[in-house]
């Protein structure tokens, strides 16, 4: 297949694109700075910056799949105003110029989404079924915006996924934040602990978006986490067994907020996910079902 893969130097992006090599598929990455994406992956990169240029026409030529990654770092900085613009137009700027770019080649459309289009607060185990309402929060917004920019594609009869993605576990983003903290002995839960985390391994996000990218099945909203969410109190304490540090360390709310202002909504919110239609509509084979399964695979690689 032919596949353009935006976001591809990120975390999720660089496995990707990866294991997508090893499928012989042909790969075309866009980024804003080419020549490092090219050197990164040892793939054709093209330079591309959403907020002023249109998608360039050779990259997208010919294309049969767009894989879209693309979107600003949620947790890097405080949410100022004009953060929170570069958050959002990152995802869905660049998401309605893929679209309106879209080759007669094109015949799959897998976009990022998060599970921030969830309430985000209390016990209630949400699914795809979630009827999002019209009053929305930052991250709700974006969220729901930026799905409903992916799906105007299936206008021209293009499959669309979008990939309600999870807190994704390995070796970058929250955990690898998180690990200089644990084995200092200084980790420990946030707020009360009381509060649910949608985990994911990065082997299973990849498998889930490689899965969407090429199995005809998958359309629409996918939730990407694991079949077992866990509180964030038992997060910890599963990191730290898996480390062998201690993990009793709290970070009050108010320090949180102190520091991250409304970002620390990354922290404090409860999440609890089920992958309902992974697991009851395409038979998804997860590989890392229990939490500490998991973190002893990805602390093994440190």
């Amino acid at each position: 297949m032919n596949i353009l893969i935006t976001g591809a130097t990120g975390f999720i992006g660089r496995q990707l694109v990866r294991r997508l090599r090893q499928g012989h598929h042909i790969i075309t990455v866009l980024s804003r700075n080419a020549r490092r994406a090219g050197e990164i992956l040892g793939v054709p990169a093209y330079g591309w910056d959403y907020a002023t240029q249109d998608v360039p026409s050779e990259a997208i030529k010919d294309c049969q799949i767009i894989i879209n990654l693309m979107g600003e770092n949620l947790g890097e900085g405080r949410w100022t105003q004009a953060r929170k613009h570069e958050i959002y137009a990152s995802r869905i700027l660049s998401t309605r110029k893929l679209v309106a770019a879209a080759p007669d080649s094109l015949h799959t459309f897998v976009c990022g989404s998060a599970i921030g289009i969830y309430p985000g607060i209390g016990d209630e185990c949400y699914d795809e079924s979630y009827a999002v309402p019209e009053q929305l929060g930052f991250m709700q917004s974006i969220c729901h915006d930026w799905e409903q920019e992916a799906a105007r594609i299936e206008s021209n009869g293009v499959r669309r996924a979008s990939i309600r993605t999870g807190v994704v576990l390995g070796d970058g983003g929250m955990l690898r934040k998180l690990l200089p903290l644990f084995k200092l002995g200084l980790g420990g839960p946030v707020g009360n602990g009381q509060q649910w985390l949608p985990w994911i391994h990065i082997d299973d996000i990849v498998s889930i978006y490689i899965a969407a990218a090429l199995d005809s099945r998958y359309q629409g909203p996918i939730n990407a986490v694991a079949p077992n969410p866990v509180r964030y109190r038992e997060f910890t304490a599963a990191l730290g067994q898996a480390l062998q540090r201690p993990a009793f360390f709290p970070t009050p709310t108010f320090i949180l907020k102190l520091a991250l202002g409304e970002a620390a909504a990354l922290a404090l919110n409860s999440y609890r996910i089920a992958p309902k239609r992974l697991l009851e509509e395409f038979g998804f084979q997860f590989k890392f079902h229990d939490l500490p399964t998991a973190l002893a695979n990805l602390y093994r690689q440190h």
